[in-house]
């Protein structure tokens, strides 16, 4: 249960700040490996690890919502979110690499904003693209693991998402008043700000997108489109790329607490400079792809949560197609399949217990991995590398 302090009792401030609520949740949230386990590796041992165990943290966070009624419908409002890695108490995952959702003060989302129940502007660092609202709530949210997101995470093998949680974002957000179109959101961001480039250097790196959700009855539909341009404010034009995602979603719910849902998501990549556009898609012995070259790859998802009880049931299956470059040149076994069946079972509104078994075979051409939903924490692998985990977790909200 949410634990809802007034500003005034809670934080002893002056009067002005009479009409401010404090709202303070957050999740707790880490799992067991039972079996962490890469194999098939086209580099041999270098990437194979046999059977590995871990406690891993799944997307542990702590959270203010502050909002202040203005009068006349309006309000003024503002998310603080912050990751928490309980594992380790540091920001690094259990591959030691730092997790960039973690370690600081509103790692996950920070922003402040104004609206009515018609639309809200919102300012601060932002969650844009990745999620699937109404379509799919698995990952750390429902159980610990899940395969969908690593199809459209930012390291979605050799494309990553245009934008994910997004910093210096100036979002539009659709409020209750727009009924099935509610939660639909426009934005623009500028991930490089302008005080952090060399003098006289022109800011061109840039991202935008919007977000189309409607739910009617049992369906729901959601559209995203997200174009990040130049994000590392390259000058050079055989660096200077265009990263382009969208996303198609549809779900029935059958029963209360149970739907079944598909995803559709397309992402690509272009350079300013024709000829960084037409080198050719190739990977090293090392694993590693040709760091330019136009490229774009595919996904499909389906997926079942079904609801008995206390008990709470899902399953993934997901294909991502080969890499397509200049001219639909494919490049061959570039393409992965996974799958995910899992369960919950609460104890209560709050605590859960959650298991899952992850299966993720990559071609020997693809090196994508799990990650969004706690997931991002294992090593990179290498190219041909499949995954397989076994885990369990305790989740508790509050």
């Amino acid at each position: 249960m949410k634990k809802t302090l007034i500003a005034l009792a809670a934080l002893t401030v002056t009067g002005a700040f009479a009409q401010s609520a404090v709202t303070i949740y957050g999740r707790a949230h880490v799992a067991y490996d039972f079996t962490y386990q890469t194999t098939g590796s086209v580099a041999g041992a270098a990437g194979d690890l046999k059977n590995r165990r871990r406690v891993s943290d799944d997307s542990s966070r702590i959270g203010f919502r502050i909002s202040e009624d203005l009068g006349g419908g309006l309000r003024a409002f503002s998310v603080i979110e912050t990751g928490v890695n309980i594992d380790t108490a540091t920001n690094n995952g259990q591959s030691g690499s730092a997790n960039s959702g973690s370690g600081y003060f509103g790692t996950r989302e920070a922003h402040v904003g104004i609206g009515n129940n018609t639309a809200e502007v919102r300012l601060g660092r932002q969650n844009v693209f990745w999620g699937n609202g109404p379509i799919e709530d698995v990952g750390a949210n429902r159980i610990s693991g899940g395969v969908g997101s690593a199809f459209s995470a930012a390291s979605s093998g050799w494309l990553a998402v245009p934008s994910a949680r997004q910093d210096n974002t100036l979002k539009l957000f659709g409020g209750s008043a727009l009924g099935g179109f509610a939660g639909s959101e426009v934005w623009i961001a500028h991930p490089v700000p302008a005080e952090s480039t060399a003098a006289g250097a022109d800011v061109k790196a840039a991202a935008q997108g919007a977000t189309v959700r409607y739910v009617m009855g049992p369906f729901a539909v959601q559209y995203d489109y997200a174009v990040s341009k130049n994000t590392a404010n390259s000058l050079t034009d055989a660096t200077n790329a265009t990263n382009t995602g969208a996303k198609l979603g549809l779900a029935y719910t059958y029963a209360p607490g149970s739907k079944v849902y598909v995803n559709n998501t397309v992402l690509s990549r272009e350079y300013s400079l024709a000829a960084s556009n037409t080198a050719a898609l190739s990977v090293s012995s090392a694993g590693v792809l040709g760091t330019t070259g136009q490229r774009e790859q595919s996904s499909n998802q389906v997926g079942v949560q079904h609801r008995m009880g206390k008990l709470e049931l899902h399953g993934q299956y997901v294909t991502q197609g080969n890499v397509k470059g200049y001219n639909n040149v494919t490049l061959a076994d570039s393409g992965a399949k996974a799958y995910t069946v899992a369960a919950r079972y609460e104890l209560s509104n709050r605590t859960a217990l959650t298991t899952s078994y992850n299966v993720l075979t990559n071609g020997a051409a693809n090196n994508i991995n799990m990650s969004g939903g706690g997931q991002s924490s294992v090593s990179a692998l290498i190219a041909g590398t499949d995954l397989k985990v076994l885990r369990a977790s305790i989740q508790h909200q509050f």
